[in-house]
């Protein structure tokens, strides 16, 4: 909301600076040349400017998306594979009552020696 607020009194700015400079003057550029008042120049090269910056910027949160889009991706993987973890953790830390039951006979039947 600040940069809006911040965008917004600088493009009046540059309209009222456009509309106090209406008087026409020539403009040079290496060689070629052209009548053109200084504010609409100033109005023009800000006009320019904030729309560099604008591209710039979206470059900027296209690339921040995607970063954060791997982290998301990476970050249901590590989950998936926490949840794995935690089960293979559960069926070891509690095995399955056929199991146990069989082995507890197991051990029990051999002879001591």
């Amino acid at each position: 909301m600040l940069r809006l607020l911040i965008l917004v009194i600088l493009l009046a700015v540059l309209i009222v600076f456009a509309l106090s400079n209406t008087d026409l003057e020539p403009i040079w550029l290496v060689s070629f040349g052209w009548h053109l008042s200084i504010g609409t120049l100033v109005l023009g090269v800000g006009v320019i400017a904030l729309l560099f910056g604008f591209l710039i910027g979206l470059i900027g949160d296209m690339q921040q998306r995607s970063r954060a889009r791997r982290a998301e991706q990476h970050v249901r993987t590590l989950e998936s594979q926490l949840v794995e973890l935690h089960q293979r953790l559960d069926r070891l830390q509690n095995p399955t009552a056929p199991l146990s039951s069989s082995g507890a006979s197991a051990v029990s039947s051999e002879p001591k020696v």
